[in-house]
This record gives structure tokens, sequence and C-alpha cells, in this order.
């Protein structure tokens, strides 16, 4: 379903017509072909590309490398596989999951570094912060208000409380933001850099930390709720910059130790 519109199934004279595989990097060039095809939108959610065999003489190669794509395609999240009666293989409806963790995984192989991954944070969160306070919703403001309600349930709770759990939650809000502005790709970013941040922020979590925290993020929802977009991006740039020089001191603190 999609905005209360069935998507109608859609048959083979529907798909890409494929150019046929060569003998060098077969499978590469079968993978290939249907990461454009999706890239184009030639291929959409749901879509069916068929069985192994048919697939092999739709590319006309043999099943080997076609099962090496679909590997690798599945790995990826671009294909769903499945076997015995009635499987196939499907374009997959999508996920970002594995992606956002292996973006976040690869910022750190390349040599990110905190600083650029709070410079990150303040551009994408700040931005979608404004336009929160423009199309938020009742069911996006009921979200806020319950990741909120999660982290003063933490800092009230010295018996629940961990600095696992603190952070955790409060990039649970931080996400719940970016969602309300309802682009998929800030989201999608979003995640990426609450993996990295987790790290960054966790070692210096406190219950101390978190009442300030409950503060903040009580003035950032309310200029949300007020739409007050201007307001709701200062509140968030000032919260990002409060925590990078924490995050700083902090460093400094254990160089110096």
């Amino acid at each position: 379903m999609n905005g209360g519109t069935e998507k109608m199934a859609r048959t083979r004279a529907d798909l890409p017509v494929w150019r046929a595989g060569r003998t060098e990097s077969t499978a590469m060039r079968v993978e290939k072909q249907i990461k454009e095809a999706v890239l184009d939108g030639k291929l959409q959610p749901g879509d069916f590309l068929g069985s192994e065999n048919d697939l092999a003489e739709q590319f006309q190669v043999s099943r080997l490398p076609i099962r090496e794509a679909m590997g690798r395609l599945q790995a990826l999240g671009v294909v769903d596989v499945r076997t015995g009666a009635g499987g196939g293989t499907r374009i997959a409806n999508g996920n970002d999951a594995p992606v956002v963790e292996a973006l976040a995984i690869q910022l750190k192989l390349i040599g990110v570094g905190s600083d650029e991954v709070f410079d990150a944070q303040l551009i994408i969160e700040a931005s979608a912060a404004e336009i929160a306070a423009k199309l938020a919703n009742a069911d996006d403001i009921a979200k806020m208000e319950a990741c909120l309600a999660r982290v003063e349930e933490l800092v009230s709770s010295p018996e629940d409380f961990t600095p696992e759990k603190l952070t955790t939650a409060s990039l649970a809000f931080h996400q719940s933001i970016v969602d309300a502005s309802h682009n998929q790709f800030l989201s999608s970013i979003m995640k990426a850099i609450s993996y990295v941040l987790y790290r960054s922020v966790n070692p210096y979590t406190t219950p101390a930390v978190g009442k300030r925290l409950v503060q903040r993020h009580r003035k950032m929802l309310a200029a949300i709720v007020a739409r007050d977009g201007e307001l709701a991006r200062q509140l968030l740039a000032d919260h990002v910059a409060k925590v990078r020089a924490k995050h700083g001191a902090a460093d400094k603190n254990t160089a110096g130790n």
C-alpha cells in the first residue's frame, strides 16, 4: 500500500530488457544492470524478476553468475531471493538498516573524526528541526513526546539508569525530530550519524548530563509544537555546540591524565 493506493503487480513485459552478459565479470555485469535499473526507476519494489533459470535465460548466461550476482544484491538489500514453491527473486521493498550500519562503519574506517560527525549532526538535525516545526503531525509529536518521556524516566530513576540506556534514549529523541521532517534521506543519514555519535558521547553520559538533556529536549519539542522553526533550529544548534564542547573538554582531560 502506498498513499492508500494498492500497487498493481507488474508483468515481465513491464520490466527492462537485459543486455546479454559476457564471459568477463559476468556476475558483475548482471549486478550492475539490475542496480542501474533500480536507480533509473525501471525496477520498483516488489517487481518479480523470475527464478534463477528465468534470469539466466533473460541475461543469456549460465546460472552460476546469476546466483553470484543475486547473492551480492541480496546482501545489499536490493533483492529478496526465496526458494521453493512460489520462490524466485523480487526487488526488495527497501530497508535502510544494513546500509546505515555499513555507512557508519565505513565512516570510521576512512577516519571521520568526532568534529566532522558533530558538523554533520548540526547541518542535518538543525535543518530537520526547522522543517519538522512546519510538517510534524500528531503522530510525529506523540513519538517525540514518548522518546522524551523515556529520557525523563531514566533521569528520574537511578536504579534503572545506565549511560548506555540514556544515550540510546537521547539519540532516539533526536532521531524522532529528524523523522518528523518527513525526509527519508535525512532520516537515514541521521541514523548513520547516531551510530557514530553513540560511541562518542556515551562515555560522558551521566545522570547530571541527563538532567540537562531533559531541559534542552523539552525546549526543542516545545518549539516544534509551537511551529517556531527558527527557534527549533537555534535550540538544536546550541545543543550540538554544548555537547561538542563537553566532548572536547573531556577528551583534553583524558589526554592530560
